[in-house]
């Protein structure tokens, strides 16, 4: 378990769906939704995706120090580079936890994990998340077009993010 001044983080675990539900709910019904892929909201299904990302390794659960109420997950996927996202409960937005969360992992996928290079990919137009990226203090790299949800049939314009540790 990896502890900051407000959070405890630990690998996902499966029986965290019903947190998990409310955070792909919450997601669903953002404004930000239309950029990225869509998130399973049933429970069939966000039971399914709760065992595959916590089997995964990839996956981590933040909770507030003293709660098991999982506010919001990170995802570190990959090998050397690791690709991160993330995602928070919409009553947890906004208070700095995702920075919190986000700099601590980091700083866990450069020590315990001897990650060289961080990347994300995000959508221009979702300002928490471009914002949150550059305080974390990634560069971006190059921009695609990418379409998220094929029932929009927009793409969206995405940037390239990554952090480099030194060695």
């Amino acid at each position: 378990m990896i502890l900051t001044k407000r959070l405890e983080i630990h690998p996902m675990r499966a029986e965290e769906w019903r947190d998990l539900q409310e955070i792909f709910s919450d997601f669903e019904d953002s404004p930000e939704a239309i950029y990225d892929y869509p998130l399973p909201t049933d429970e069939k299904k966000v039971r399914e995706q709760a065992r595959v990302w916590s089997d995964s390794g990839y996956f981590y659960s933040v909770c507030l120090q003293g709660s098991t109420e999982v506010i919001g997950y990170l995802c570190f996927c990959g090998a050397e580079i690791r690709e991160m996202g993330y995602s928070f409960k919409k009553k947890y937005q906004r208070q700095g936890y995702a920075f919190e969360a986000a700099q601590a992992m980091l700083e866990v996928m450069r020590k315990k994990f001897g990650v060289t290079e961080v990347r994300a990919e995000l959508a221009l137009g979702n300002q928490a998340s471009l914002g949150l990226i550059q305080k974390l203090g990634f560069s971006r790299v190059g921009i695609r077009n990418h379409l998220f949800r094929k029932e929009r049939g927009r793409e969206e314009r995405c940037g390239i993010f990554r952090k480099r540790f030194m060695a």
